[in-house]
């Protein structure tokens, strides 16, 4: 008798478990969703966040890592198949075989495109349902992990790592606030000659504002400012930033034999830096939660005598609480080096 008892109380547990549930997404559409095993987010900002808070439950992922990405991540990660995605980042999604795969849920960056609407429509006419979530602001990221933690049954997970994001956006809130002095022209140089940019005004160049700095591109009200700029080095020539930022390590590691980039002051004083992205980039390209860690390592790197932060412990005491990778120094210079 008792063990019955005990498998109605199982088979009772588990219907609850299996209980359908209604989560409005950050779009404002209600999408139903049982118990989520398998996952997969059809961009790159929200592949960042379903790896930090549920990974297992991983099907795809939406491009191709590098060597260096690799070695900071699960291993379980590295071997799933790439699936492209929605928007950017990547290859088109390769529908039949996400279809295949059978997810519980997609999650899809709230930027729409047609293709986007169409990949949406046929995954929900095979009954998995897609929830978008925006996460172009460090504010609206916050908001993201919550929202996300619902669906996957990670609300516990996303509370931690939301209170040590605040925590980390607040301390460099009150360092900016308490700044003596113009703030820094800052640049971020992407691509391969490192003259593609962030406007001022764009989604992606909020990291530089947030840490105390201004981007030196100014762009027109109406330009698309998720979209990456060409510039020709004249003009850099004419901003002469006080820091820059770099994206792409190749590019970085031959600035040191460029004849043109050594006329620049942040090249002559020095502070010209790497931006970190593995497994995923701290600033930009994707806009991810490692922006997180990122806003206080470009603010230490821009005002390095008004920050009181201890970068070695902080890098790695926020790769073991979200990522779950335990850093050694050799880890960390690695990191830190790119390549």
């Amino acid at each position: 008798m008792r063990k019955l008892h005990l498998f109605i109380v199982m088979i009772f547990c588990f219907s609850i478990n299996l209980e359908a549930k209604i989560i409005t997404d950050m779009t404002g559409r209600n999408v139903e969703v049982t118990h989520v095993t398998k996952a997969f987010s059809a961009s790159p900002p929200m592949m960042a966040m379903l790896y930090v808070l549920a990974p297992k439950t991983m099907i795809g992922v939406n491009y191709e890592f590098l060597e260096v990405e690799k070695t900071f991540m699960h291993p379980y990660i590295r071997d799933l198949p790439v699936l492209g995605g929605f928007f950017g980042g990547g290859k088109e999604a390769n529908m039949e075989m996400i279809i295949a795969k059978k997810p519980d849920i997609v999650f899809g960056w709230d930027r729409l495109s047609n293709e986007a609407k169409r990949s949406k429509d046929t995954l929900e006419s095979f009954g998995i349902p897609v929830a978008y979530i925006k996460q172009d602001t460090l504010e609206e990221m916050l908001e993201a992990l919550s929202v996300m933690s619902s669906y996957l049954g990670k609300e516990e997970r996303a509370k931690i790592l939301i209170k040590y994001a605040k925590k980390s956006l607040d301390r460099v809130k009150k360092s900016v606030l308490n700044l003596d002095k113009p703030k820094a022209k800052v640049y971020l140089a992407q691509g391969i000659d490192g003259l593609q940019t962030e406007c001022s005004n764009g989604v992606q160049s909020e990291i530089i504002t947030y840490a105390g700095g201004v981007n030196v591109h100014e762009c027109a009200a109406n330009a698309k400012t998720y979209k990456r700029e060409k510039i020709s080095f004249e003009k850099l020539m004419q901003y002469d930033p006080d820091v820059i930022f770099v994206r792409e390590a190749s590019f970085f590691h031959n600035l040191k034999n460029s004849s043109t980039w050594k006329h620049l002051r942040a090249f002559k004083e020095n502070k010209i830096f790497l931006v970190p992205s593995s497994p995923f980039p701290w600033v930009s390209k994707p806009p991810s939660l490692m922006r997180f860690l990122g806003v206080a390592w470009l603010h230490k790197r821009i005002y390095p005598e008004y920050f009181d932060w201890d970068e070695e412990q902080e890098i790695k005491s926020f790769y073991e609480l979200f990522l779950d990778i335990k850093l050694n120094n050799d880890d960390l210079n690695y990191l830190m080096q790119g390549v």
